[in-house]
């Protein structure tokens, strides 16, 4: 089993790339320290050095600026790579406390040194404290808001350290200027997290068409000032304002439809408790702040052979490309996919969009609609191989929905000969614990 895992990561080219420059990343910091210095000495300044840039990086993530985006190729693998680098700047600093040598000269607790020596363990601990609350998820969304903002202070107790506790470098060296810049940035990447986001992306609009069907709220937000503009199949944040049963705290949602309007479509089913709250409590006139746009699942034109798959209410990325397919062949000649659309849905009740998704695809002859009952029978690759008429070698599959179904449809249909990397989604679990 384990083998098995082995060799499918090291056949990812990207994984390898990854991990690639993460092991080039440990040789520069570690090159960088004087060669001169004890194993123990160099092993816990190494760590050390680890936490700083772990935690400088974790902030520079948080940012949201779109080059990151375009960089880790959607704001899902952003948060993933954030996580892993505050999991990595939690082992460093415990590693670096732990193998840091203990003087057993006589101390002057009053003495920036010594004062500068003791805020390691506090930074420690602190961290330790927090990362805890953020993989937990145990306190409300505007607690755990400023518990990510206190990182802040683990931080700026953790440069007062490097700055003022003994070093096995000068404060200039090579090692140190790196030090010096890695904090320089990872103090005004966390301003701006914290306090300064840019609002370029913000923009505040009213509730309005409110249609509630089978456990699924549906509603167009009419901005009240200016107009956003974003891409089929991306995502916005939303934010319910002033509201005394609805929590003003921003969660993600798929934009279902495109920006011909101008005017974002959002349908959003009630499985959890703050969606099942929109249900129940939404409705036109309500104010909303959107923070879009957001993500990288866009429509691919070109004429290969492609699988489109919604599971529920994770049509609706494919409901924004088929109106945006059908407005360009519309207004200019365009280049349009060959589609296999599967919708996934329980049953006839459960299908609230099949009669949408029909009239979208009457005058598209290159997309094949095809509504999947589970209660009659699951989809399977084998059957998706037949739809593709044997092209399964040059599909790729689009897929957004529940995890595990998009696993399997995918491990299936690389068996039948799709090649890897082939499948594109994203993650919304952005708060998630690993």
């Amino acid at each position: 089993m384990m083998n098995e895992k082995l060799k499918r990561l090291l056949e990812n080219k990207k994984n390898i790339t990854a991990i690639a420059l993460v092991l080039g990343c440990f040789v520069f910091i570690g090159s960088l320290l004087p060669e001169e210095l004890t194993l123990q000495r160099w092993v816990a300044a190494f760590f050390a050095a680890n936490a700083l840039v772990a935690m400088a990086l974790a902030f520079v993530l948080s940012t949201r600026l779109e080059i990151l985006e375009t960089i880790f190729r959607g704001l899902d693998r952003v948060y993933k790579v954030h996580r892993w680098a505050g999991m990595w700047a939690v082992f460093s600093i415990f590693m670096h406390w732990w193998l840091v040598p203990q003087s057993n000269a006589p101390r002057d607790d009053s003495s920036l040194m010594e004062i500068g020596s003791d805020t390691g363990e506090w930074a420690t601990w602190l961290l330790l404290g927090l990362v805890v609350i953020s993989f937990m998820r145990i306190l409300p969304y505007h607690l755990w808001k400023w518990s990510h903002r206190l990182m802040g202070l683990v931080f700026f107790i953790s440069v007062f350290h490097y700055l003022f506790a003994i070093r096995p470098f000068q404060l200039f060296s090579p090692a140190g200027i790196a030090m010096n810049l890695t904090s320089i940035v990872g103090f005004v990447a966390w301003w701006y997290y914290a306090f300064s986001k840019s609002t370029s992306k913000h923009h505040l609009a009213k509730v309005q068409n409110v249609k509630k069907e089978n456990g699924v709220v549906s509603f167009e937000a009419k901005p009240i000032q200016g107009r956003p503009s974003w891409n089929a199949g991306q995502f916005a944040f939303i934010s319910v304002l002033h509201h005394q049963k609805i929590g003003g705290e921003p969660h993600p949602f798929t934009i279902a439809s495109s920006d011909h309007q101008g005017i974002p479509r959002f349908s959003v089913a009630g499985l959890g408790d703050y969606t099942k709250t929109l249900f129940d409590h939404l409705s036109n006139g309500d104010m909303l702040r959107l923070d879009l746009p957001y993500g990288r699942f866009k429509l691919n034109r070109q004429p290969s052979p492609q699988v489109w798959m919604g599971s529920g209410i994770g049509i609706t990325p494919f409901v924004a490309w088929l109106q945006e397919l059908n407005e360009t062949s519309l207004s200019r000649s365009t280049s349009c996919p060959n589609v296999v659309l599967y919708y996934l849905v329980k049953n006839a009740d459960a299908a609230i969009f099949a009669e949408e998704l029909q009239q979208l695809t009457e005058n598209l002859p290159t997309v094949s609609l095809k509504v999947i009952f589970s209660a009659e029978g699951r989809i399977t690759p084998d059957r998706i191989a037949d739809d593709l008429n044997g092209n399964v070698e040059r599909a790729e599959l689009y897929f957004c929905g529940n995890p595990e179904v998009r696993k399997m449809m995918q491990e299936g249909l690389e068996a039948l000969g799709m090649p890897k990397n082939n499948t594109h989604y994203e993650l919304f679990d952005f708060r998630g614990a690993i």
